[in-house]
């Protein structure tokens, strides 16, 4: 690690974006040893840190979301030398607390950039300060490139605390949403032999299961469309999102689903076993909301005043299920 010069951290998205910014960066700091640092949105470097210990704790169980470790925060660092970046082994956690500042680069700023560079910053350094800034063009324009470089912002600035927003709502959601329904769906999946531990109802594998309940030979492509054109009832925003093959997956790993044999490599087809029909008979059918999805992109887009009333919907859900279990 270079000691002669104070450090400057650059976070970018993926090493794609290198030849974005290294041609400018140290004509920009001249005085400075220059680090990248590839921070991937979603859960590739960190993921939910739930409560280990239950015995003691009063269900349904809201709290704030916890950040774990991953995998190890080696491999993510690269040191910009005479306008080529060089893989290094310093640490994550290493090179950001060596840095005079830390900056966020990217070309267009999104809730979910915003938010993994907070979970970075937090898992590093605790919390963010002062040296914490971003630097967003708004356009893969180099020109405007440049010159939001030469204008960092603190993460303070209202843009960036309003695109973080979005996405700190549908952490907390899926948070306590997955943990609670590890829980809280736990006798029904035994009653219905679902004995695979890990198996766990995230909200869009609860929506995709029990949207399915009456239909059989269903498709690979059914279940896009239903979670690509995600309508409800239309009292709230359709809830659109991309396609994700572990839904089906996790499906199929816990036994809930099986390849019926009727469609092709590429839109296989299925049917519910024996024991996914039996799991509908041990769920309370009230918890079935098909605006589930749209309700939380209202919220998403009141946080944080919205947030009481997201708690509140997360109680009398799982409170349902409670009862329901006996």
């Amino acid at each position: 690690m270079n000691i002669q010069k104070p450090n400057i951290v650059i976070v970018v998205q993926g090493e794609n974006f290198f030849n974005f910014f290294k041609n400018e960066v140290e004509k920009i700091w001249p005085t400075h040893s220059i680090y990248f640092l590839v921070n991937y949105s979603g859960q590739v470097l960190y993921k939910f840190n739930y409560p280990v210990n239950t015995d003691l704790l009063e269900f349904p169980y809201i709290t704030e979301p916890s950040w774990k470790n991953y995998k190890e925060d080696i491999g993510y660092v690269w040191h910009l030398e005479n306008m080529e970046a060089v893989k290094t082994d310093y640490s994550n956690t290493a090179i950001v607390k060596s840095a005079e500042k830390i900056i966020f680069m990217c070309p267009f700023l999104c809730s979910a950039d915003a938010a993994a560079f907070e979970i970075l910053i937090n898992q590093t350094l605790d919390k963010a300060d002062k040296r914490c800034l971003y630097c967003s063009a708004e356009s893969f324009d180099r020109e405007k490139i440049k010159l939001s470089m030469k204008n960092p912002v603190a993460i303070t600035d209202e843009f960036f605390q309003n695109t973080l927003k979005s996405h700190t709502a549908k952490r907390f959601f899926e948070y306590n949403f997955n943990f609670n329904s590890c829980i809280l769906f736990r006798p029904a999946l035994q009653k219905a032999g679902i004995l695979k531990s890990d198996f766990v109802f995230t909200k869009y594998v609860f929506q995709i299961f029990y949207a399915l309940k009456n239909k059989s030979d269903f498709s690979n492509d059914d279940m896009h469309n239903m979670i690509y054109y995600w309508k409800g009832t239309g009292l709230y925003p359709e809830a659109s999102s991309l396609y994700s093959p572990t839904i089906v997956k996790n499906l199929i790993d816990a036994g809930l689903i099986e390849d019926n044999g009727n469609g092709t490599e590429d839109n296989k087809h299925y049917d519910f076993t024996k024991q996914g029909k039996a799991l509908f008979k041990f769920i309370n059918p009230e918890c079935w909301d098909i605006d589930m999805l749209g309700k939380l992109i209202v919220w998403q887009d009141n946080w944080p005043e919205s947030k009481k009333e997201m708690e509140d919907y997360l109680v009398q859900f799982f409170r349902k299920q409670m009862e329901f279990n006996g």
